[in-house]
């Protein structure tokens, strides 16, 4: 069977981008998708016909690949942590720019997942800032060490709580794409994602709070918190803040749609 035929029959049942990067992988060339020619050999014919079937069910495409794309490096995944996304990307790029712009030296990527904020940091600034990523997931901790031996990178891994494997005053800088979905948001995209990766309560900002509410303390003089947060949450974080009055706010990010997916905030003090 030609790949042109096959990719023409199954263009109605996955999504342009996740077809272009299902046939990339499995025949490691982008290039191959522009041959006419190009014949499937039974082996791949009967991969791409089980990575179907499962993708039909709703299963992610990351996990069925066992990866996904993030800041231009890939990264083991499964269903023990959550898939990156394009709009955390708006958040290594803060970062990044943070640490350049103030010379910062300690830093944690809270609630890490896979790792792809913490490698990514790393793997960008090639400096000798020390960088912890911790996660309350035993399975969470495996997969970010597995991405760091991949990536062969210096990253320090915790097992912790949020913040309770730290002492105080630690980090210039917190980075964190925590748990915000509402309990019982429905949709069928997150269903084959942990909910512990997930779900917040019932506002979705059970974990925000928490971290609003403890980051200050592990925070040095001045030290900065960026959050990755849902597009809903900008007007009940700001009253968090005013009440806190731990915080000085940077910036708010916005994500690709213009929705507001992040802040950055500087530790007061008082």
């Amino acid at each position: 069977m030609k790949l042109k035929d096959w990719f023409k029959t199954n263009r109605i049942i996955f999504s342009d981008t996740d077809l272009r990067y299902l046939l990339e992988n499995i025949f490691s060339s982008k290039y191959l998708l522009l041959e006419q020619k190009t014949n499937i050999d039974s082996e791949k014919l009967i991969r791409l016909e089980k990575i179907k079937q499962a993708y039909v069910k709703g299963v992610p495409l990351a996990y069925i690949l066992g990866k996904e794309d993030f800041f231009g490096w890939q990264f083991k995944v499964n269903d023990n942590v959550l898939i990156p996304r394009k709009e955390t990307e708006l958040i290594v790029e803060k970062s990044i720019e943070i640490i350049k712009n103030n010379c910062l030296n300690f830093i944690l990527d809270l609630c890490c997942g896979c790792g792809n904020i913490a490698i990514s940091i790393k793997k960008t600034l090639k400096d000798g800032s020390v960088i912890f990523s911790s996660d309350i997931s035993i399975k969470a901790i495996e997969v970010a060490q597995s991405n760091k031996n991949f990536h062969n990178t210096d990253i320090h891994l915790i097992n912790s709580d949020l913040l309770k494997g730290f002492k105080y005053k630690s980090f210039d800088l917190i980075v964190s794409n925590p748990p915000y979905v509402e309990t019982g948001f429905i949709n069928e995209s997150l269903k084959y994602e942990p909910a512990t990766a997930l779900y917040a309560g019932k506002e979705g900002l059970l974990f925000i709070n928490k971290i609003l509410n403890q980051a200050y303390l592990y925070l040095k003089d001045n030290g900065f918190l960026i959050l990755e947060i849902g597009y809903k949450h900008k007007d009940w974080i700001e009253k968090i803040i005013r009440n806190t009055k731990f915080y000085e706010i940077l910036e708010w990010i916005k994500d690709y749609s213009g929705h507001f997916r992040g802040i950055v905030l500087r530790r007061k003090d008082k």
